[in-house]
């Protein structure tokens, strides 16, 4: 019964974690310098946290929020 219950546990979990690791459609996208190189960064989200925009970017920012100032231009709407 036990292995029947632990089972069914990672089934229900497996199960609501498989919306994370959907593709999302990038929104727009960036260009940051890093270690010396432009880099074209996929931008997932934008959003305005106070007065400052930020940006959900992909690699190499590992999809988190990042502020603007980490690119030097990006293709989304002001």
């Amino acid at each position: 019964m036990t292995k029947i219950m632990m089972v069914i546990g990672l089934a229900v979990l497996v199960s609501g974690c498989s919306g994370i690791l959907e593709k999302q459609a990038p929104v727009c996208s960036g260009t940051a310098l890093i270690a010396g190189q432009e880099t074209t960064v996929q931008i997932y989200g934008v959003r305005k946290v106070a007065s400052q925009t930020q940006y959900k970017a992909g690699d190499p920012f590992g999809w988190r929020w990042v502020s603007r100032s980490n690119f030097t231009s990006t293709t989304c709407e002001k």
